[in-house]
């Protein structure tokens, strides 16, 4: 596939997010322990994740917060459509101050999106979690 096919090819399935998070997971304990390394793990998504992958992505979620400094999640919504994913909703309802979710409409959100990971506030809860 090439990159302009990447970006502008339409909806043809739907994800399997788990994939991503447990190739995280080895990556870290392979090659990037975190008493060495400071890890901030970020995923963007259109938000479309296979539901039946919902629970395995919060179980990695929740491994990935015990070793990494940040997790960001930004979901990616074009237009005026402004449902919440199951994904999002799944990854909120861990609650770590360590996890932060975003929502991309625009352009104009991305630098919103940016200040919000790494913002002053989210580092200081950073640092007491």
């Amino acid at each position: 596939m090439s990159e302009e096919e990447f970006f502008t090819r339409g909806e043809s399935g739907g994800t399997r997010a788990s994939t991503a998070y447990e190739l995280a997971l080895q990556l870290i304990r392979e090659q990037y322990p975190p008493d060495a390394w400071n890890i901030y793990q970020f995923h963007f998504s259109d938000g479309d994740n296979w539901p039946s992958d919902n629970d395995r992505c919060r179980e990695l979620a929740e491994e990935l917060l015990r070793c990494v400094n940040l997790f960001g999640y930004g979901e990616i919504r074009q237009g005026r459509y402004t449902y919440h994913s199951t994904l999002m909703h799944t990854l909120q309802r861990i609650g770590s101050p360590k996890l932060v979710t975003v929502t991309i409409s625009d352009k104009a959100d991305v630098y919103q999106a940016l200040r919000r990971f790494f913002g002053p506030d989210v580092g200081q809860e950073v640092a007491r979690a």
